[in-house]
């Protein structure tokens, strides 16, 4: 007895893992969803975004493998699968030819909308790139041409696209717009990457039923797994856990993470004890109803917590968001429905304060969303849709009087998709909003025309015109009061409402293919403010409104060279060379916007070595961000400034605010070029319980001492003193990870 349980504990121990591709025989191009089972057995996988899978563990020795999909012919290869190894396979599916007599048949589309220009980061993307900062999934998109992160720099992970404002961009979990999708101050967001299959990002002409925006819509689409999977990390800057599964009929999520910034605040000299305390929760959960109805319940969870001493006693700050939402989903066959309740809250504490000690805000949205998706024919796609809401806030950031306002607020959208022959497709749409927190009723249409032609090209086109309410810089935290420079906004939300700030989106793009897994995108692109918010000072130094006499362009030129995997290399190349200037404030003249970059650079690199070793790098470089240079100082009436020629003195001087500084243009001058190396060496073990995996990241390999943020101002001497803030010193990472 005892030799045949030894004979079956080595039996059970023999097994290994198949780990593969599925791609079109014809094109080369892989196939996602494509379905993987071992033949005779119920253990099986479905390919991600790469088109590939990892199947197993299974028994060692030889086997069947068959891989089917809707579109293709289905294949079946024999492996030898060994013992604690990996059998790689590489399936190549033929297009499935259905013969049929007397019917047309037509290039079908993807419902709803279509897009200019979108770009997509997968999950598998997301968890193997370098310099993801704990692979966030918001701070992802600042490797996408025409983003750049806030003032704020390296230390944050709010962004700002295409020269728009960091509030001028909306995040979406599934059905749930974020309404605060950071953590405190901005280091990170609320949302962790194992959780993610993908994000789909428009940095312009985005479909008609999002609105509140000017710049950007960032969906990430929640995992959806036949096969529960538990995801598993931990290194010196991070915790996190999640599971992604189906029981039955009911699909759901779930993720807990915590993170130890402290490791970087402590060694970075912000303070002598700061002690940052982040964590985030998500849940998701879809049940069936009766027929075609299916219930989705969603919850997102942020909480922070710091104590620091930054200002010499020790004090605490708390930060704490919350988004929910209940959708009732509907598959009617040529109709496809969802109804959506929504309710979404950000509070924050923060003491000490720069101003008035402690600052507390409270923000709360609620209401109804609804859309529907159908086809009325085979060349017509309708989309549309209508939202009912309520919005306020409550808080005393810059002053003691508590402020308080809250405003109903309501959107209708409609839209057509027509392809009146097989190469072109017409998206015709129109939005209705009252928009929030403003006085305007406003009509946004939307245009986009696509013209395919051939297998390897296609042109776009597309405007539409985007309001957005004046006071959205409140959706920020309290940071962007101090590092984004936000005061005067507050003062004139303290002054009265604003009409809503406008912006016409013009776009034109192509979409090539160079080789079977190359890729190459072009955009053009002009974006047109108009009614930006603008301030006056009297006589008396105080700020008073002068409507939305403001505006100001955007322009510019993308290009992305993707590369899908190839003999183990993958990656792309950005580029981006664009202008942008604004006219607000006492201003007559327009300047150079503080997010202006003129060139911005990104290169990504993956390889990948057998089943086991990845090699990933990331590369950032643009040029810096315009400031306002300080000149000289004039002292009153002849008094002070002996190296000026004038008879020594002691003139008083307010600091930044002296009437005798004399300054240069609006944001003429430049900070020095930015740069950034970033490396991860990742090795995974998939033959071992859990499944683990090892790696060692370096943030800013070669240690470069980026210049985010430069004011210059005068202090009680008179003398000209020139601030900065930096970006991230040379962080090495090791940490461990799997899955289950």
């Amino acid at each position: 007895m005892f030799c045949n349980l030894l004979t079956i504990i080595a039996l059970v121990g023999q097994t290994g893992l198949v780990r593969g591709t599925v791609a079109d025989s014809a094109s080369g191009v892989v196939v996602p969803g494509a379905n993987v089972v071992l033949v005779g057995s119920g253990v099986g996988a479905s390919t991600g975004e790469s088109g590939g899978f990892v199947l197993g563990p299974v028994r060692a020795g030889a086997c069947r493998l068959a891989a089917s999909h809707i579109a293709f012919e289905p294949e079946t290869v024999a492996v030898n699968v060994p013992a604690n190894g990996v059998a790689l396979v590489a399936f190549r599916l033929r297009a499935k030819v259905i013969p049929m007599q007397g019917v047309s048949v037509k290039s079908r589309r993807e419902r709803g909308e279509q897009k200019v220009s979108v770009r997509e980061i997968s999950s598998e993307q997301l968890s193997r790139n370098a310099g993801g900062f704990v692979q966030d999934p918001v701070r992802s998109l600042s490797f996408l041409p025409g983003v750049g992160q806030s003032a704020r720099g390296e230390w944050s992970g709010t962004y700002a696209v295409r020269g728009g404002e960091t509030d001028e961009s909306s995040v979406w979990f599934g059905d749930v717009e974020l309404l605060w999708p950071y953590h405190l101050l901005g280091f990170s967001s609320v949302i962790n990457p194992d959780i993610v299959d993908k994000i789909s990002f428009y940095p312009s002409v985005f479909p008609s039923r999002y609105g509140g925006a000017l710049s950007s819509v960032a969906l990430m689409q929640p995992k959806q797994l036949q096969h529960g999977e538990g995801f598993w990390a931990y290194d010196p800057m991070n915790m996190k856990g999640a599971y992604v599964g189906n029981l039955g009929d009911i699909d759901f999520l779930a993720s807990y993470r915590r993170t130890f910034y402290y490791v970087l605040f402590g060694p970075m000299g912000a303070g002598t004890n700061n002690r940052p305390s982040y964590s985030d929760i998500t849940a998701q959960a879809a049940l069936p109803l009766y027929g075609p109805h299916r219930l989705r319940l969603t919850v997102v969870n942020g909480s922070d917590h710091v104590v620091s001493d930054l200002l010499g006693i020790e004090e605490e700050m708390h930060e704490s968001g919350t988004s929910l939402a209940a959708s009732i989903e509907s598959d009617l066959g040529r109709l496809k429905t969802d109804m959506t309740f929504y309710s979404s809250t950000h509070d924050f504490d923060l003491t000490p304060s720069a101003w008035w000690g402690t600052a507390t805000t409270r923000q709360q949205e609620y209401g109804l969303r609804f859309n529907a998706t159908g086809t009325l024919s085979d060349e017509v796609d309708l989309d549309c849709g209508f939202e009912l809401g309520r919005v306020g806030f409550e808080g005393n950031l810059l002053a003691p009087p508590v402020l308080e306002r809250a405003d109903n607020d309501w959107a209708a959208f409609v839209a057509l998709s027509l392809s009146p022959v097989k190469p072109l497709g017409i998206d015709l749409g129109v939005r209705y909003e009252d928009v929030r927190w403003s006085l305007d009723k406003v009509v946004e249409p939307r245009a986009v025309a696509s013209l395919i032609l051939s297998d390897k090209a296609t042109l776009k086109a597309g405007y539409r015109r985007l309001y957005q309410h004046s006071y959205s810089f409140l959706r920020n935290s309290c940071a962007s009061f101090v590092f984004d420079e936000q005061y005067d906004d507050y003062r004139l939300f303290e002054l009265g409402a604003l009409d809503a700030k406008q912006a016409d989106h013009y776009s034109v793009s192509g979409e090539f293919r160079l080789a079977r897994q190359t890729r190459l995108s072009l955009e053009g692109y002009v974006k047109d403010y108009s009614k930006l918010p603008t301030w006056k000072v009297d006589n008396q130094g105080e700020l008073y409104d002068a409507g939305n006499l403001g505006r100001g362009f955007s322009r510019g030129v993308e290009a992305v060279i993707e590369q899908s995997p190839v003999g183990g290399w993958s990656g792309w190349v950005t580029y981006a060379l664009s202008w942008c200037r604004k006219q607000q404030g006492t201003d007559t003249m327009l300047y150079w916007d503080k997010y202006d970059r003129r060139h911005s650079f990104n290169f990504q690199v993956q390889k990948t070595f057998g089943p086991e070793w990845t090699l990933a790098a990331t590369f950032h470089l643009n040029t810096g961000a315009p400031y306002t240079p300080l000149l000289y100082t004039q002292a009153p009436n002849g008094v002070g400034g002996a190296d000026l020629g004038c008879p020594t003195g002691t003139a008083e001087v307010n600091h930044g605010h002296s009437p005798f500084v004399i300054e240069g243009e609006k944001n003429s001058a430049r900070i020095p070029v930015y740069h950034r190396l970033d490396f991860k060496l990742m090795r995974e073990l998939p033959t071992l319980p859990l499944h683990p995996y090892m790696y060692i990241e370096i943030l800013n390999l070669y240690n470069r001492q980026n210049a985010y943020n430069l004011i210059q101002f005068e202090d009680r001497d008179g003398e000209i003193i020139t601030g900065q803030s930096t970006g991230i010193a040379f962080i090495p990472l090791i940490g461990i990870g799997g899955r289950f």
